[in-house]
């Protein structure tokens, strides 16, 4: 996953739980725009609009925004975007860390 400062994002692999995409989870690829919200306004600290995601979404299409997001841990200088995979009480998580 790549965030930009503009607002914008790329990912591969990502969101893999769609159960009527027809590509491989692990090649999928998927763009749209991201922002922080206030936790009182999302069940996500950081919200995710996705635009497109291959052989699944695609806004010139379809129209509308497939909406994920996910949740915030660590620190300023080490930060960490993670989601549960199914049940939270599993602790199942998908973990993204910053890369260089």
């Amino acid at each position: 996953m790549t965030l930009n400062s503009d607002g914008t994002f790329t990912t591969v692999g990502w969101p893999t739980n769609l159960e009527d995409a027809t590509s491989d989870p692990q090649s999928r690829t998927g763009s749209g725009t991201w922002e922080r919200t206030a936790a009182n306004d999302s069940d996500w600290p950081v919200s995710f609009s996705f635009h497109k995601i291959s052989d699944y979404w695609d806004s010139d299409v379809r129209g509308g925004y497939y909406g994920d997001g996910l949740m915030v841990s660590g620190s300023r200088e080490n930060p960490r975007l993670y989601a549960f995979v199914g049940d939270p009480d599993n602790c199942d998580l998908v973990t993204f860390t910053r890369a260089s």
